[in-house]
This record gives C-alpha cells, sequence and structure tokens, in this order.
C-alpha cells in the first residue's frame, strides 16, 4: 500500500533515536522530508548522516518557551515552508512516586508534556498543509498507570485527553492521534528496568524478563514495531482517522474500553 509520503515534510520530535528515530525511519524510506527535534547535536548529525538527504536536524528542547520560534525557523530553511504532519515525542519525564517527585520535577514534567507541545502546535497550526497529521507518542499509561512513572501516570492521560480536543478542534482540515507504547526496547526502558532491579536486589536481565512476562506476547516490542504505526497515523492513508488513541503494547494494558 502507497502511504502517499512522496513529497510531503514532517517534523519528527526526539527524532534522533528511540521512537522518534523508528517513525524518521519509515517517512524518509517513503519519500517524505524530515526535521528532526533534539537536544543532543552529536545524535541529531548521526541520525542526519544515517537517513540521508531528507533528513535535517534541528536541535531544540521542546519544553523550552523559545522552542517553536526555533521549529518554525526550520521548517522555512529545510521544508520550504511545507509542513505535513507533526510527531510529537520527546524524552520521558521524570520518574518517582507521586509524593516524592519535587515540585520543579513536576513543572518540568508539565512543560515536557503539555505546555511544551502546546506552545509548539499553537505555532505550527497556521502552517499545516490540508490533510495534516498531529501524533502524539504518549504511554500505555494513558490506560494503566504504571508504579514509580507517576508523573506519566498523572500526565499521559491529560495527554490522550488533549488529542481528543485537538482532534475536534482541528478537524476537518488537520487529523489529530495518539500512539502508546507499552514495554518498547529503549534507551528509557533499559534505564527504568535498571532501576527496578536496583530496588529488587536482582539483575537487570532478570527484570527484564520478568517484565516481559508480564506482556501476552511475552517480550518487549521493537522500536520499529511502534514507528510502522505512528508513520500510517500521520500519513494520508488514514485520513479518517482522528482523536484515536492506540496502544501499541504487545497486549499489556488490560482496561476496558
Amino acid at each position: 500500500m502507497d502511504l502517499g509520503f512522496e513529497g510531503r515534510g514532517y517534523i519528527v520530535g526526539g527524532g534522533s533515536r528511540g521512537l522518534g528515530r523508528a517513525v524518521a525511519d519509515v517517512l524518509v524510506a517513503e519519500g517524505a522530508r524530515v526535521v528532526l527535534l533534539g537536544r543532543g547535536e552529536d545524535s541529531l548529525a548521526q541520525a542526519v548522516a544515517a537517513l540521508g538527504p531528507s533528513a535535517s536536524a534541528c536541535s531544540v528542547d521542546i519544553a523550552a518557551e523559545g522552542a517553536p520560534a526555533t521549529v518554525e525557523r526550520a521548517v522555512e530553511e529545510h521544508l520550504g515552508g511545507r509542513l505535513d504532519g507533526v510527531l510529537v515525542s520527546h524524552g520521558g519525564p521524570p520518574i518517582g512516586h507521586a509524593l516524592e517527585v519535587s515540585d520543579e520535577d513536576w513543572r518540568l514534567a508539565f512543560e515536557l508534556c503539555v505546555l511544551g507541545p502546546l506552545r509548539l502546535l499553537r505555532a505550527l497550526e497556521p502552517r499545516f498543509e490540508d490533510g495534516a497529521s498531529v501524533v502524539f507518542v504518549t504511554s500505555s499509561t494513558v490506560r494503566q498507570p504504571y508504579p514509580g512513572l507517576d508523573t506519566s501516570n498523572v500526565l499521559r492521560p491529560g495527554v490522550a485527553a488533549l488529542v481528543k480536543t485537538l482532534a475536534r478542534q482541528l478537524a476537518p482540515r488537520v487529523r489529530v492521534n495518539g500512539v502508546g507504547p507499552g514495554m518498547v526496547a529503549t534507551e528509557r526502558s533499559v534505564a527504568l528496568a535498571q532501576e527496578r532491579a536496583a530496588e529488587a536486589g536482582i539483575s537487570v536481565e532478570e527484570q527484564l524478563a520478568a517484565s516481559a512476562r508480564s506482556i501476552p506476547f511475552g517480550r518487549y516490542g521493537e522500536p520499529a514495531e511502534l514507528g510502522r504505526v505512528a508513520a500510517f497515523l500521520l500519513s494520508p492513508a488514514a485520513s479518517y482517522v482522528t482523536g484515536a488513541n492506540l496502544n501499541v503494547d504487545g497486549g499489556m494494558v488490560v482496561a476496558v474500553p
């Protein structure tokens, strides 16, 4: 199936590694141009070199107040002003239990997950082509809280509500959806496993194996498996899908509906 990416331009948050990079891989392979957002200039440069001439880099912290202006300049410089979609993806918010997370870290989590993306979309919305698409990478915590990820447990459901809200407000010109990864093999997943292992007094390998057993598929997902789903939602092929929050978790979440 032709996803219709040829000649289109996209902003890809967190695009230098992990889930954002997995989405960028699909977009470029299907003929799109991408601007990768991220805070690490070296990792961005490596990603652009690997993806080739269809990819460009924009070093920016999405939580910073000046981020939208920086990204707008990148749209003009690298995409010729054409914007067909945005993947809202970024590093995870601070981990910890709700009453132990500091005020500063709660504010950081809110800026990262909610206010930063809102500022960015407020600035970019007038630039969207008709039929553009926004996809938020959220988390399975939208549906089912995860121990020790309380900033995510609290804020990600709010992002899912934002998806619903923006989908109605921007329809029919722009579609807005969310994808919620479960346990996917990324650097953050390994870091969380290391912390859990230390708390439990077991090896990281034992912790990873225990986590995998909680998933009906019996394994962690691969970034590419989420990348393909998110890319489809960004594509014209998903032209009648908006307001959806789709889990990509190997059946881990048991909440109904």
